[in-house]
């Protein structure tokens, strides 16, 4: 190709459902179908010659948090993410048929969360991406232009920063993706299969479609000590408890199936309220009849809400009905004005729908 000037542009064609191309210029691109993301020159340039600064990145939230055991998980992670390249932590296909039915909760965003924190001085860039849909990964990919060119990523949109995010990890060695909650393997196939300079790291419920895009490591439930462990570090946060109060623990624990939202849930509203972990044991009526599935996690977590939101209930209706209201909402930042409507009575009408 001849010498272009500064602001000459560069055509590349895509096809597929946001597929990852690149021109001869090293122009990335992702786009829908036969869409056409074009970068100028000057953008090329600047996600060659820009280096990120110590340890930048983006993580949902902190890693400070209580987090107990994984440990093995932790070094397996790295072990694979240092040889293979890439990995996937997913739950294991005979606990989401036996027990968990699809359901989250056993740590897998929490255990991706304390890999990036752990091993954060080892990259040179370390960014969180919210994997649910195509979209949702390019506006993930977009946020890494909008940290490391700002002047540049304000005047274009997201697929144009997600192009010049994916032109600066094609150019720039070391850096880690987590791609969390996927919900599509195949969605990663386009940048699995071009960038090829860093680590990615993936979190789905899904354990099939993987074995052709990472190794996987199935991630269960917690051992009932670690188990324990996690539950007193989060329902006795201003002391150490007795022994009377770990042995409650532990039986808690076990009614809860070790499952690590459960026993957050609980240890949380333990802490906040001030009740026992007998007491609150026995509130959830966990000690299942004769006949009872012992390993359905699913209705666990449904008791633990149905007690929770009884109890707020009890102390401030309207934060139930704010809570329903919000349960209709996609996962992102509520604007102030709409949350002012949930003094409406029926959350159905808030949200517009009959």
């Amino acid at each position: 190709m001849s010498q272009q000037g500064p602001q000459e542009r560069v055509r590349v064609e895509a096809t597929g459902d946001r597929p990852v191309g690149a021109g001869s210029i090293g122009v990335a691109i992702s786009g829908d179908n036969a869409r056409i993301v074009v970068l100028p020159n000057e953008a090329v340039h600047w996600a060659h010659a820009v280096e990120a600064p110590a340890e930048a990145g983006f993580l949902p939230a902190s890693a400070s948090g209580v987090f107990v055991g994984r440990e093995q998980e932790l070094t397996g992670l790295r072990e694979m993410l240092t040889g293979a390249g890439s990995a996937a932590v997913v739950q294991p296909s005979q606990v989401r048929a036996r027990a968990i039915h699809g359901l989250g909760g056993v740590g897998k965003s929490a255990l991706a969360l304390h890999y990036a924190d752990r091993y954060r001085s080892a990259y040179t860039l370390v960014w969180w991406i919210t994997a649910e849909s195509p979209e949702a990964i390019v506006n993930g990919l977009a946020g890494i232009a909008a940290q490391l060119c700002p002047e540049w990523a304000q005047a274009v949109g997201p697929d144009e920063r997600a192009a010049w995010a994916i032109t600066w990890l094609q150019a720039h060695p070391g850096w880690l993706l987590i791609f969390d909650n996927v919900e599509t393997p195949a969605d990663l196939r386009p940048y699995l299969g071009t960038l090829n300079r860093g680590h990615h790291l993936a979190t789905s419920r899904k354990s099939t479609g993987w074995h052709k895009l990472a190794p996987k490591m199935a991630l269960g439930l917690l051992p009932l000590d670690e188990a324990t462990d996690l539950l007193c570090a989060i329902a006795f946060q201003d002391c150490a408890p007795t022994g009377e109060q770990r042995n409650a623990a532990r039986q808690l624990a076990a009614d809860l199936g070790c499952l690590p939202l459960a026993l957050e849930q609980a240890g949380a509203y333990a802490y906040r309220t001030g009740t026992d972990l007998d007491t609150y044991r026995q509130s959830l009526a966990l000690v299942l009849d004769e006949g009872d599935d012992v390993d359905d996690r699913e209705r666990t977590i449904a008791r633990i809400w149905d007690h929770t939101l009884t109890a707020i209930n009890a102390r401030k209706p309207l934060a139930v009905t704010l809570l329903h209201t919000m349960a209709w909402l996609a996962p992102d930042e509520i604007p102030v004005l709409q949350g002012c409507r949930a003094t409406a009575p029926n959350p159905l009408d808030m949200v517009g729908v009959s």
